[in-house]
């Protein structure tokens, strides 16, 4: 089997004209998750096999390094979502968001590891770029493509979704409006598609650089169109919703009391719930207080 995915992503890097820069291993993370929920649960593996490659991409004169998450099986005119990492982020944080969203069909860009330097407008515009080279290459539904973030990465995918209209959804994962652009006093109020919060209760509680509460999620509910839906993960701090938050330079966002797996699953669950609502036509997403979570709805400002 490897030897056929292997094969596989070097008949597809020749196809689309990019580089490959390898095959995606792997972790133990969805196993570990996984091991106390139902096959049927959101947050866990589907039916679908899925083939993970890394690649420069070439598009319009812009070259980006992707994390690209597909299944196996080709589906034609499918769903697709980019991803866009937070400031100084590794990508490898989100593997599994991207292989559970691509295990039910939905091709998954997650954009590579950005600078210091990247701007709010220059971020938005990558996954601008990312979603024209998915349509051009992949065959993607160019009417079906959500985008998601987690940080920066959030602000500038719901940045990106008021500024080019071809996002249909978003799910913004523990939002900062830090920096010189301001999406919340600026663009929030104007976005036109479905969109999805989840914020860390407890982020502000570490450095000021991670997620304040003068920046936080919360500033973008206040000023999100009616029908956005807020899920605050109960006790977490800012990077607990991310595959490994014990990294090595992660210490300085990491202040909550919440268990950072069931942080994961639920961030991951509502991530995923969302995009099948909105991309796959699914159910509705479950809007009821649990023991983790606390889930508003804006009304009509």
């Amino acid at each position: 089997m490897y030897l056929k995915l292997v094969f596989t992503s070097i008949i597809f890097s020749l196809l689309v004209g990019c580089t490959s820069l390898g095959q995606i291993k792997t972790t133990e993370i969805l196993v570990k998750d996984a091991s106390n929920l139902s096959l049927n649960d959101l947050s866990v593996l589907g039916s679908e096999e899925v083939i993970s490659t890394r690649l420069k991409v070439m598009h319009q004169g812009e070259a980006l390094t992707i994390n690209l998450y597909k299944p196996v099986r080709n589906i034609l005119k499918g769903p697709s979502v980019v991803f866009l990492p937070g400031r100084m982020a590794s990508d490898d944080q989100y593997d599994s968001y991207a292989r559970v969203l691509a295990s039910r069909g939905i091709i998954v860009a997650v954009r590579g590891w950005y600078s210091l330097f990247k701007t709010d407008l220059e971020l938005a515009h990558d996954a601008k770029i990312i979603a024209d080279w998915l349509i051009k290459t992949q065959g993607v539904d160019d009417k079906n493509i959500g985008v998601a973030g987690h940080s920066m990465g959030a602000k500038d995918a719901v940045l990106a979704a008021t500024q080019y209209g071809i996002f249909k959804s978003v799910v913004a994962i523990d939002p900062d409006d830090n920096g010189n652009v301001s999406v919340v006093k600026n663009y929030v109020a104007s976005l036109k598609v479905p969109l999805l919060l989840i914020g860390a209760e407890v982020a502000w509680k570490a450095v000021s650089i991670c997620a304040p509460k003068e920046n936080n999620y919360q500033r973008f509910f206040e000023q999100a169109p009616a029908g956005t839906i807020e899920l605050t993960l109960l006790g977490a701090d800012h990077v607990q919703m991310l595959d490994n938050p014990d990294r090595f330079g992660y210490g300085i966002c990491r202040c909550g009391t919440a268990d950072s797996q069931q942080v994961r699953i639920t961030a991951r669950r509502a991530t995923v719930g969302f995009f099948m609502q909105h991309l796959l036509s699914g159910p509705k997403l479950a809007t009821s207080k649990s023991n983790d979570v606390l889930i508003r709805v804006a009304l009509a400002n």
